[in-house]
């Protein structure tokens, strides 16, 4: 197991760093730690790690004159700067002294473990290659094409170090080979489809190394994070019709082997020339994978798609929190249906967009749950918790589907909370889903609830204390006055659209609830 001082005269970051990281699993045994270059130093010289994880500014010693007095005791460790100063002459530093990364900042984990493996890979790799005995380097192989994989994307990698791992990898790549990225993504376990089987990146990554051994097929693949796998495939021939067939028969037969296929999505990225293109190559693929959001298909290859984003109208989040605060369950499912319809027209919306919208009508939904003492999440208040949550899941259909099961749950509670009997809320919901139809009307009721008109009525009349007709009257009163609140529409478009074709009689019954006529209420409204 490999050692690593971390020196930081930050104690929170020299704690959060040490209590995020899973060093086990980089392969780190012995973890040590320094308030400033001075005692890192003397630690160093009595314990000789392999690895150095220092901020660059610090008292007494700082991170470049720790990293150049240790490199002159150990010159294979392995240095990585962290440092919230974005100082030249800092980074020239580093980069004379072949620091393995350099860290911003505040410290993204992720990219901070990125760098980490990277150093535990080449520290290996540095011991191997002074090692003279052919089995031990032949066994490093898997270890060197994954670094490869993974070097040939990052644009800031030096050709000396491409060169370098393709030389110890033994392979030869023409200069017009065609190269074509795969990017394999792990979905999340999420919770509308818990039968769904875990299987991590390692396990998918076995699979992956073993189809590129045991097939034609000629790649290199690595293991990116937890949910990523990178697979470059290529052609020495050069030919587009060669690469794209080895493209589609891998990602079949990688389907095939795969115990429950619904767990990934593949990406390809667009065909490129030669080794640089590598680079280009997975970027494109990224963009595919976003397109699984919205398709939910298995394989998914790159166009040159230029689409413009979806045009997301705020009103919606209003009009969707007006309806459940009136009970029109069916107009907020028909709202989440529309709107998921129409993002899929716009497939070049970036996903998290997308999620920060449905994460708005989960919000809103809250909010008014809350208000009627309704209780839908256990950490209702927590809305990081609640962002991750919505995260979770993959596909746009997945959130739709987790959206309307919300909205159905707080109905039912709605339901429960009411003083009225379920026919009577039966009732209730259909005036407030069809008060715009002129039609409307007992029989149209009586039809859709399979209960005689008489029933109806004195059942209504009993719990309520008001006829049917005195209620659907009434609502629809109340919906013109929010209507009239715009004073773009006009008064005869209102009558229309709370359902009265006759614009005396809307006037009529407007003025016998309210006292005045529409155009008067209007007035007052301004005044």
């Amino acid at each position: 197991m490999l050692k690593i001082i971390i020196a930081d005269d930050d104690p929170f970051t020299l704690e959060g760093i040490i209590g995020a990281i899973s060093w086990d699993e980089l392969g780190i045994g012995k973890v040590f730690k320094a308030s400033n270059g001075s005692k890192a130093f003397d630690i160093a010289r009595r314990e000789h790690p392999q690895l150095l994880l220092t901020d660059v500014r610090m008292p007494k010693m700082d991170g470049i004159e720790l990293a150049t007095a240790y490199r002159e005791l150990d010159p294979n460790c392995q240095i990585i700067f962290i440092s919230g100063f974005s100082d030249k002459q800092y980074l020239k530093s580093a980069i004379k002294l072949r620091a393995v990364s350099y860290v911003e900042k505040p410290i993204e984990i992720s990219e901070l473990q990125d760098a980490l493996r990277l150093a535990v890979s080449q520290t290996r790799l540095t011991k191997l290659h002074s090692n003279t005995e052919p089995n031990s380097f032949s066994a490093a192989m898997p270890l060197i094409s994954s670094e490869l994989a993974l070097a040939i994307i990052k644009p800031q990698t030096d050709k000396e170090r491409i060169n370098e791992l393709t030389t110890l990898a033994g392979y030869t790549f023409p200069a017009r080979m065609r190269l074509q990225t795969l990017l394999v993504k792990v979905r999340k376990k999420n919770m509308l489809k818990q039968e769904q089987m875990e299987m991590t990146s390692s396990y998918i990554y076995g699979l992956v190394t073993s189809l590129l051994t045991e097939s034609n097929t000629t790649g290199i693949a690595a293991v990116k994070d937890e949910s990523h796998i990178v697979i470059h495939l290529y052609v020495a021939s050069g030919i587009l019709d060669d690469l794209r067939d080895a493209a589609d028969r891998f990602s079949s037969n990688l389907l095939d082997i795969l115990p429950d296929k619904d767990i990934v999505f593949l990406a390809l990225g667009k065909p490129a020339i030669g080794l640089t293109g590598a680079v280009d190559s997975y970027h494109t693929a990224i963009i595919a994978l976003q397109h699984m959001f919205y398709n939910g298909y298995s394989v998914y290859t790159y166009n040159e798609n230029q689409a413009p984003a979806y045009p997301f109208n705020t009103q919606l989040v209003t009009m969707f929190g007006e309806h459940l605060s009136r009970n029109e369950i069916d107009q907020a499912l028909r709202l989440i249906s529309s709107l998921t319809f129409d993002i899929k027209q716009y497939k070049n919306t970036m996903v998290n967009s997308v999620k920060d919208i449905y994460f708005q009508l989960l919000i809103t939904l809250i909010r008014l749950s809350g208000d009627r003492g309704i209780r839908l999440f256990d950490n209702a208040d927590n809305s990081g918790l609640l962002w991750n949550m919505m995260n979770e899941f993959d596909t746009l259909n997945e959130l739709k589907g987790f959206l309307v099961m919300k909205v159905e749950r707080y109905a039912a509670l709605i339901t429960e909370q009411s003083p009225y009997s379920g026919i009577v809320n039966g009732i209730l919901q259909f005036v407030h889903d069809h008060y715009a139809n002129a039609d409307l009307s007992i029989g149209q009721i009586s039809a859709h609830t399979l209960l005689t008109t008489s029933y109806l009525c004195n059942r209504f009349k009993q719990e309520t204390g008001q006829t049917i007709n005195q209620y659907i009257t009434n609502y629809r009163i109340e919906k013109a006055k929010e209507l009239l609140r715009d004073p773009s529409r006009k008064v005869a478009d209102v009558s229309i659209s709370v359902g009265y074709n006759n614009g005396d009689y809307f006037a009529k019954c407007f003025r016998k609830i309210t006292g005045s006529n529409p155009s008067e209420y209007r007035e007052e409204l301004g005044g």
